[in-house]
């Protein structure tokens, strides 16, 4: 959806080959990267999508197996730090344990919700283990994605409309995609699930992340 040229991928599997750079701390906008071998300034790149919490050391094939875990590791902080440091938009800009938004723990985000006066389903932790209450009907799930201030899907409840609204000005990623089911209440909702990674194999999802990019 870019003009040919203007967009890059970097993955773990062909960072050898993508991605290299010579960061200098003190000046880090000016600091040379290449990207499929073209060069340009850091302060030159105009926008991130994230589409991955991290790398995974299975990525790292071409690097000997008994050093992938540490590489691994060292390219998940470099890259934390790399995107931290970058001045355009990001989509979404990491946290210290995700590449992309946050990486909570469901009793994380359902207690920030809570907090907020989001309703959250009911669930039973079980040896460490978090599982829905199995006497709750809970139906089918209903996704709702905000990216900046906008609604992506299409006849959002107002109650989701109102939570997500809400959840979004808590947490202030350009991307957030949540889950709700249906509350006993007619008209309301509870909150099952929250994803802070762009979901790019979404037709809508990617033409509003490339619009908040380039606007």
């Amino acid at each position: 959806m870019f003009p040919a040229g203007s967009a890059c991928v970097v993955t773990a599997s062909e960072l050898n080959k993508t991605f290299k750079t010579a960061v200098s701390f003190d000046r880090f906008g000016s600091s040379e990267i290449a990207l499929e071998g073209a060069k340009i300034a850091a302060n030159q790149i105009t926008g991130v999508i994230s589409t991955i919490s991290n790398f995974l050391p299975q990525e790292f094939f071409y690097i000997d197996p008994t050093d992938r875990e540490y590489v691994c590791a060292e390219t998940n902080a470099f890259f934390t730090y790399f995107l931290s440091e970058l001045s355009c938009k990001k989509v979404n800009p990491p946290s210290p344990r995700s590449l992309s938004g946050y990486y909570l723990h469901p009793v994380e985000w359902a207690q920030i919700a809570m907090d907020h006066h989001v309703p959250v389903r009911p669930v039973i932790m079980k040896n460490g283990i978090l599982t829905v209450a199995d006497q709750l009907n809970l139906g089918q799930p209903l996704r709702a994605t905000m990216v900046g201030e906008r609604m992506i899907e299409k006849d959002i409840p107002e109650s989701v409309q109102h939570y997500m609204s809400v959840l979004s000005k808590t947490f202030e990623m350009p991307y957030l995609s949540c889950f709700f089911v249906p509350h006993q209440k007619p008209g309301e909702y509870f909150l099952v699930d929250i994803s802070f990674i762009p979901d790019i194999s979404s037709p809508g999802h990617r033409e509003a992340i490339v619009s908040f990019l380039t606007l």
